[in-house]
């Protein structure tokens, strides 16, 4: 480079190729618009991916990986020719570098000696879950700042004044794939937290790094007792780097103890840190987002209240103040202003408000919550919510609240919170009543979702107003295709008010119908179906549409196809024999309708698999008419594997079949047997009747007798020989 760089950028590169080319596409812009050389270490990477960094840079310095950031940092560092230094990882990019760019081509960057830019650390790959943090990556060169610190490095030294710059990078570092990439991460990091902490002692940044890491793997007791170290070794010190750090102690050492659920502990660590007036005005932030939370845990609600209400104060107060949280927030005080701090903030703060009576919260900090973009809730927040509410009188104003949460795509939290109610609506007339009155305030909510309808049915049905009942059905039809998984207390209302059931479901489309009817058959449980067949059969007329008729017969035809699959204790060949029957003709009947003959040939390709062993079982059922045993073998075996769910039932009818038919064989020859004996018999007595008779001259008589016993008996041996004599009698 012929002029010396404004701004060097180092790259730590170990050959990730899904996001390397994406983090070094992403400092295009910088690079065009700024004066600057890029040096990436190579900590790993193939011969591949080495190309790959040649065509971005020369300057590609081999490094031996050592389990130390801050040396292979420095590697980078010492060769920068810049007169700031910038890095970055290789699993991170930007967003935008328009404010960097700006601080360099303006010439503010000589103002200062550092600057930070906004690390946008996603926890999921939809992005749901992300917290920002402001990370010191910038630093001028003029003081030889270096990297220290195995893990979690950073520049030292670091000297004001300095800047806060909006260009982001997205990074999703801390996201792992499952939890056991998680807990090596941790355990790497802790392993050399553990031995830097050993070597130097009071170097506070550390023990903070390390809290983190035992978070991280849910190690609470460890947590715990690191922190009380924290606040135990660095007591005596009163800097503001220190008592930033003494803060995350403090609030690393009461979530341990609410999370083990030592709320004595952990109260008294609170009025303790409270105390402290060392704490910066962010350390009291959280620490009255924790109280909140142990005085709602433990039941006390004034003092959860009286938290949230300075948990409210301090958030107004700190909200906006951007540089005053840099300095001031470490690992664990920082959580109060990430969006999910806020959520459990001015969760808790609703909660207590609606415990002891008061909706106004509920209203005023409603929408700190973003109900139409990724949303994080304080756990169980929903299931309370609705708990606390249906304990309280009526109140018009939530309505539109809980509309919006209705309205919101995917919250399923909230019809479980309400389903939960009504399970226990059978329990008491209380449990009744809370049900209907969370019930009532649905009756002025609109949304696209069936138990939005589902509930203003059952209040309507409640309170006796029936005039828009068969509007509510139909939407609440319209809006699902399954009806047969909803509570069966819809169908009881329709069968009280006697509204036409099979005349309401034809708001549901047929292919929305059958999608609906197959997942039930697919997913209910038999004692299930039954109750729904009987209700279906009750209920059915000679009156129905057309549209009602082909619902109704599908309906019926898949019952047919549930009851052969299904096997039950006194199955035997005749009433299996009568189920397949059953189906055949309820499925080929159905089917006939809507193919032409011609698809019920050859292969079969266009008719649903079950009908194809339908078809089989046509000819099945005519062989055995015919008393075609081949016939029969052959269809069975073809309908094998068609249809995989009637495979079980079709060799179990086969099985039936062969023993059947055996012992059709074995009555048959019995029979055979039984007759034979019988002509031997009645031969005996008739050919004892032919010495008689030509013993009277009777030859031509006793060669008629002869005649006789040859069809009874031919192969009696005795037969020719007094043929020939009867013969000779009627010659001579």
């Amino acid at each position: 480079m012929s002029t010396k760089p404004v701004l060097s950028i180092s790259l730590l590169c170990s050959g990730r190729a899904k996001t390397t080319k994406k983090c070094l596409d992403s400092l295009a812009s910088l690079r065009e618009k700024v004066p600057s050389e890029l040096i990436i270490v190579d900590t790993g990477c193939d011969e591949e991916m080495q190309a790959l960094l040649r065509t971005y840079t020369d300057i590609v310095i081999p490094f031996t990986w050592c389990n130390d950031f801050s040396k292979a940092r420095n590697v980078g560092m010492d060769a920068a020719q810049g007169e700031w230094f910038m890095y970055l990882d290789d699993d991170e990019w930007f967003i935008d570098t328009k404010e960097i760019e700006d601080f360099f081509l303006s010439g503010n960057y000589k103002k200062y000696y550092y600057a930070l830019y906004i690390q946008r650390n996603y926890m999921s790959l939809d992005k749901e879950l992300v917290t920002d943090a402001w990370v010191s990556r910038m630093v001028s060169m003029k003081n030889r700042p270096r990297f220290i610190s195995s893990i979690h490095e950073y520049f030292y030294p670091l000297y004001d004044p300095h800047i806060l710059l909006h260009s982001a990078v997205e990074h999703f570092g801390y996201f792992f794939q499952n939890k056991e990439e998680e807990r090596a991460h941790a355990k790497r990091n802790t392993t050399l937290l553990l031995d830097m902490i050993k070597k130097r002692r009071k170097e506070v940044r550390w023990w903070t790094h390390l809290l983190q890491e035992y978070r991280a793997l849910n190690e609470y007791a460890k947590l715990e007792e690191w922190s009380l170290d924290g606040i135990r070794e660095f007591r005596n010190e009163s800097i503001p780097n220190t008592n930033r750090e003494r803060g995350a102690f403090y609030c690393a050492a009461i979530e341990a103890e609410i999370q083990s659920c030592y709320y004595e502990e952990a109260e008294k660590n609170f009025k303790k840190a409270l105390g402290d007036n060392r704490n910066t005005d962010f350390c009291r932030l959280r620490l009255y987002n924790l109280g909140q939370e142990i005085y709602y845990k433990t039941g006390n609600y004034k003092e959860s209240l009286k938290c949230s209400e300075k948990y409210a104060e301090y958030y107004e107060l700190l909200k906006d103040d951007e540089e005053k949280k840099q300095e001031e927030t470490a690992f664990f005080v920082q959580y109060a202003l990430e969006q999910s701090g806020i959520s459990t903030g001015f969760g808790i703060y609703i909660l207590a408000a609606l415990r002891l009576g008061d909706t106004s919260i509920l209203k005023k900090y409603f929408n700190v919550f973003d109900w139409n973009g990724p949303i994080m809730l304080y756990e169980h927040f929903t299931d309370d919510l609705i708990d606390i509410l249906a304990d309280l009188p009526y109140d018009e104003e939530v309505t539109p609240l809980l509309e919006v949460m209705a309205k919101r795509p995917g919250y399923d939290l909230l019809w479980n919170a309400i389903q939960k109610l009504e399970t226990e609506e059978k329990e008491s007339e209380k449990a009744q009543n809370r049900f209907h009155r969370i019930a009532e305030y649905f009756m002025g909510i609109e949304a696209p979702y069936y138990y939005v309808w589902y509930l203003k049915a059952l209040y309507a049905d409640n309170i006796g107003e029936t005039e828009r009942l068969s509007y509510y059905i139909d939407r609440l039809f319209g809006c699902v295709a399954d009806v047969f998984q909803l509570n069966f207390k819809i169908f009881e209302i329709l069968e009280k008010y006697h509204i036409d059931v099979w005349k309401a479901f034809e708001v549901v489309k047929f292919d929305n119908w059958k999608i609906g009817v197959d997942a039930f058959f697919e997913n209910s449980m038999p004692e299930v179906r039954r109750k729904i067949e009987e209700y279906a059969e009750r209920n059915k007329s000679a009156e129905m549409s057309e549209k009602s008729k082909v619902r109704y017969e599908y309906f019926a035809l898949k019952v047919a196809e549930a009851k052969v699959v299904q096997r039950y204790a006194n199955d035997d060949y005749y009433s299996l024999q009568a189920r397949f029957q059953d189906f055949t003709s309820k499925s080929l009947a159905f089917y006939r309708k809507y193919f032409k003959e011609s698809a019920f040939t050859g292969e079969m390709e266009l008719l649903p698999k079950s009908c194809r062993v339908a078809v089989k079982w046509e000819q099945v059922i005519q062989g055995q008419i015919e008393g075609d045993r081949q016939k029969v073998g052959k269809n069975i075996k073809e309908a094998l594997g068609l249809f995989p769910d009637f495979d079980d039932m079709i060799q179990l009818y086969a099985r039936c079949y062969a023993a059947s038919e055996e012992m059709k064989l074995a009555e048959e020859e019995e029979k055979a047997k039984e007759a034979k004996s019988q002509m031997r018999t009645m031969a005996i007595q008739v050919k004892a009747k032919i010495p008689a008779l030509l013993a009277q001259g009777m030859a031509a008589e006793a060669y008629q007798v002869l005649q006789q016993l040859k069809v009874l008996v031919p192969d009696d041996e005795e037969l020719p020989e007094m043929e020939k004599r009867i013969l000779a009698r009627m010659q001579g």
